[in-house]
């Protein structure tokens, strides 16, 4: 699901971060002394998985692994006062609080190997565990502080993640799908959901909301029937920050709640007024400040000490 953004001078906010106490702010030109960023891929079932990883300075730091939204890839819809996506601009943010991050292509989008119309929860599911592993070899980052970020079905690929690995030192949901079986209907129409659940042998067309056509198979119709990210979040007993937008029509109101409410461990939820793309077509006061309350969130908690 989608979005757009432009940018605000900074945002300012208290944090404890790696044992230090300090008041953070992002820097108002980020594209001076930049940390490094390099294209990187690894291998899930025999297909390469392509993403882009964000060092941020000094020694290896703790990692968030991002996960786009339903026909994403890794850079995420473009900000278009930043010529920039929305993913590869917090990237920035983050790198600049400290955090490194690797954002991913799922297989069949983006540069990864496959096709679009193969995939399903669990495609996207497996890639995001093999990052983690990626990860966790790479010195390059602090491979026991790895934090997952999915925005929208990307944040129901991090639930199902947190739920049956548990080793995650935090789990952030941004407009995270919680019932897709009611979601991605309305997204893409009663009629044509039920003719990819109907449909076994040949992939359905779907039309989405912005004019893009795509197609998908059977299993992924399956899994949307099926999967309830609910239940699988109350297997992870890590931190959880959940963040809800109140002019967001593309989730049902009520979903972040839902989350906290079946989580059995710490979490907070933030309910703020922005759409399912954090107000990014109008600036990105809105995003600035959801990137500060998710590190602060991961930065003061326990488990910032050491996890995964």
């Amino acid at each position: 699901m989608a979005a757009d953004g432009t940018r605000a001078s900074f945002v300012a906010a208290s944090a404890l971060c790696l044992g230090v106490s300090r008041w953070w702010k992002l820097p108002k030109d980020r594209n001076s002394n930049e940390p490094s960023e390099e294209v990187v891929a690894f291998d899930v079932q025999g297909e390469r998985v392509v993403g882009t990883l964000r060092l941020a300075a000094g020694k290896p730091q703790p990692v968030i692994l991002l996960f786009p939204g339903f026909g994403g890839v890794r850079d995420e819809l473009q900000i278009p006062s930043q010529g920039k996506g929305i993913f590869a601009y917090i990237a920035g943010s983050f790198a600049s609080l400290g955090f490194s991050s690797l954002r991913i292509d799922f297989r069949g989008s983006g540069e990864s190997d496959g096709l679009f119309e193969n995939t399903t929860y669990s495609s996207q599911i497996a890639d995001g565990i093999a990052a983690m592993e990626f990860l966790r070899s790479d010195p390059r980052v602090d491979g026991h502080r790895i934090f997952l970020l999915g925005w929208s079905q990307g944040g129901l690929v991090a639930a199902a993640i947190g739920g049956r690995t548990n080793r995650p030192s935090g789990i952030a949901l941004w407009a995270a799908i919680g019932e897709p079986s009611v979601s991605f209907p309305a997204l893409i129409g009663r009629e044509t959901y039920l003719r990819g659940l109907a449909e076994e042998s040949n992939p359905t067309e779907i039309v989405m909301p912005w004019g893009a056509r795509l197609k998908l198979r059977h299993p992924f119709f399956q899994e949307v029937a099926t999967h309830d990210p609910f239940d699988e979040i109350k297997a992870y007993d890590g931190p959880l920050f959940v963040a809800e937008g109140s002019l967001d029509t593309a989730i049902p109101a009520g979903t972040g709640r839902k989350f906290v409410s079946a989580h059995n461990g710490d979490n907070e939820l933030r309910i703020s007024p922005m759409d399912h793309a954090f107000n990014t077509s109008r600036g990105t006061e809105a995003l600035d400040a959801l990137v500060m309350a998710t590190a602060n969130f991961f930065a003061l908690r326990p488990a910032f000490l050491k996890r995964a």
